[in-house]
């Protein structure tokens, strides 16, 4: 009998107290990010028509009217972000918000990004994962010569 009131006292002594906090790192992978950014862009570039970063800034590069921020004048089916949220060729009006395609439409210019690009992007964001697990594989022994010296930077590989 006294051994069960022990072995139930300790049963309940680790209910109330039994779960380890768990410590996440705030390290940041450098290659995780890479893979994300690649994954990323793949996914602007299907329904965008522009890479992640051009995406950002509203910077094209390729266009009649050459590399630079044009906006409503660099293509239709090129979309970013300032041009989304109402910046134009002089300045931000809530006229450009949503952004001026020319004689298209948003939803028009979408669906043609992604009749032009989708076979492209999926496969990059399909084969992406699996070439970076194969990579990380293969270069495991230059990788940990590269985070012993990254480490305590708070930086990973």
């Amino acid at each position: 009998m006294i051994i069960t009131e022990i072995l139930v006292a300790d049963i309940m002594a680790k209910k109330k107290n039994g779960r380890k906090s768990t410590r996440r790192s705030k390290n940041q992978n450098l290659i995780t990010l890479a893979e994300t950014l690649i994954v990323g862009s793949a996914a602007t570039r299907m329904f965008a028509g522009v890479n992640l970063l051009s995406f950002a800034t509203g910077i094209t590069t390729g266009s009649r009217a050459g590399t630079g921020f044009y906006p409503s004048q660099d293509g239709a089916t090129r979309i970013t972000l300032p041009e989304l949220a109402g910046f134009g060729p002089d300045g931000w009006d809530a006229k450009y918000i949503g952004g001026s395609f020319g004689n298209s439409s948003l939803q028009a210019s979408v669906m043609s990004n992604i009749r032009a690009n989708a076979a492209s992007s999926i496969a990059t964001a399909v084969i992406t994962p699996i070439l970076f697990r194969y990579g990380k594989k293969i270069f495991r022994a230059p990788l940990r010569e590269t985070r012993k010296l990254l480490k305590g930077t708070g930086v990973t590989v």
